[in-house]
């Protein structure tokens, strides 16, 4: 599931998950997620709905956000048999009424940000083999063939509670943001995903040609997964 959300102070927030659990299981987590950050999204408060509304920090209102996100996927996941064990990655990006960046995220979903060419990664996998590749086991090239790349380490809705890695990002006019899955990065490479957003930011209707062309190389790789994608481009002014 991904969904892309404007409220009327001009804030826009960026989601996309992915479920797990069984299709009906995946489906139905990455669906009640995205529900929930939107809700609090449009809603301008992410706490619980008997708490005393006290503004927040971007970063913390969307890791609270995700957090609630995670009470309601585990709790339906406890009261239906047919969806024990469920879960999804999250990541979100929000562009608050300020102009400032945050992103916040669970699993190996990413972000990222494309400036003037420059393409880097804004969020780090919680899974097996990005872990071992920061203790120093694996290299880059081993962990994209790994046998267990696959495998999360934090998931929304798996436990009663999450651990919701979040910070602040830094932003310029021309920058670009892209969220996306592992049915993407999974199975095409950041250099690859750079020279189709730098390509496509020099023509017209830019986003649209991005995502469609990112989805397309996806399954040109064999597309094992679904492949949702969110972009979003500062344009000068």
């Amino acid at each position: 599931s991904c969904g892309s959300y404007r409220r009327a102070d001009g804030a826009r927030l960026l989601v996309a998950a992915d479920g797990m659990g069984g299709h009906r299981g995946g489906a139905t987590a990455s669906r009640e997620a995205l529900a929930a950050i939107a809700a609090a999204f449009e809603g301008g408060s992410a706490a619980p709905p008997d708490a005393p509304a006290a503004p927040a920090a971007p970063a913390e209102f969307l890791c609270r956000a995700i957090e609630r996100a995670n009470e309601r996927v585990f709790a339906m996941a406890a009261e239906d048999p047919g969806l024990a064990g469920m879960g999804t990655t999250v990541v979100a990006f929000l562009l608050d009424a300020a102009g400032r960046g945050t992103v916040a995220h669970v699993g190996d979903s990413r972000a990222y940000r494309l400036r003037a060419g420059r393409f880097e990664a804004l969020t780090t996998d919680h899974s097996v083999v990005a872990e071992m590749q920061r203790r120093g086991v694996l290299t880059a090239e081993e962990a994209a063939f790994h046998p267990r790349r696959n495998e999360i380490l934090r998931s929304v809705g798996g436990l009663p509670e999450v651990d919701v890695e979040g910070g602040a990002v830094e932003l310029a006019a021309g920058d670009w943001i892209l969220l996306c899955s592992d049915g993407l990065c999974g199975v095409v490479s950041d250099a690859e995903i750079e020279e189709v957003l730098v390509q496509a930011s020099r023509g017209p209707n830019h986003l649209e040609t991005a995502a469609d062309a990112l989805v397309e190389l996806a399954n040109d790789c064999g597309g094992p997964d679904t492949v949702p994608v969110q972009l979003l481009a500062l344009l000068p002014g």
